[in-house]
């Protein structure tokens, strides 16, 4: 195992996916960065819906601290058993850490790191609520990235990219995602990213969810590190240029 797949488990370690806060803990945590993006990770322990609990998207905060590591972004993670959805209700705690972090830290970008299923028939889902989540120059930028680290629209299986059909960030459903709360309540742009458990997933953790035994595919959790990274320094370097507007965000 290379150096950064041991730094990933490391980090995803300390996340305990079904354990409440203890006293004095928060549902999640927050990593300075020093680039205008923040990498969020919404399920990256469990979350309750409806009354009901629904499993972690395991590694998801692992990546993203590791992502923040390597490039610079700020990060936002769950890391213990949320009594909400973050990405489904509003007014929760976590989007009101998450503004205030936009606010302070006057981020430029948000990407909101998610996982699916290994059964999935592609690596990467985008979702940018069909383009109404981020300017097309951006979406432009994005495809143009995975393309250079080997994913695109037309790749076999785990290279494959599904752009707005799966998973589209809520558009034109009640969920407020973090993705749309991002681009139309602070005016920000955001995109939503599904990754593949075979994209993440090292070695499944005996305290996970999922029961079944599992290990993704090394190499592409690299390129799948690469990927992320790329895509921070990338989305930072032209909301640095003439190219970045910020919207009109909705008072909260």
């Amino acid at each position: 195992m290379n150096a950064w797949l041991e730094r990933l488990v490391a980090l995803e370690s300390e996340v305990e996916y079904k354990t409440p806060p203890r006293c004095g803990e928060g549902e999640f945590r927050f990593q300075a960065g020093s680039l205008p993006v923040l990498v969020s990770a919404p399920h990256g322990a469990a979350h309750t819906r409806h009354g009901r609990l629904k499993e972690e998207d395991d590694f998801t905060a692992g990546l993203a601290r590791l992502c923040g590591e390597l490039s610079g972004a700020y990060v936002l993670y769950a890391w213990r058993k949320s009594a909400t959805d973050p990405n489904y209700y509003p007014d929760v705690p976590y989007k009101q850490a998450l503004a205030q972090i936009v606010r302070r830290y006057d981020i430029h970008f948000v990407v909101d790191l998610h996982g699916c299923a290994a059964y999935r028939d592609f690596g990467i889902a985008l979702g940018t609520m069909q383009g109404q989540s981020l300017p097309r120059e951006y979406r432009r930028l994005i495809l143009r990235l995975l393309y250079r680290h080997g994913f695109r629209a037309g790749g076999g299986w785990l290279s494959r990219v599904d752009v707005d059909r799966t998973f589209t960030a809520g558009n034109g459903s009640r969920q407020e995602t973090i993705t749309r709360f991002v681009s139309q309540r602070l005016g920000v742009p955001a995109v939503q990213i599904e990754l593949n458990s075979y994209l993440r997933v090292v070695r499944r953790r005996p305290q996970a969810s999922e029961r079944d035994p599992f290990e993704g595919d090394a190499t592409m959790i690299e390129r799948t590190i690469n990927l992320l990274v790329g895509l921070v320094r990338a989305v930072a370097r032209y909301t640095a240029s003439d190219g970045f507007e910020r919207g009109s965000p909705t008072k909260l």
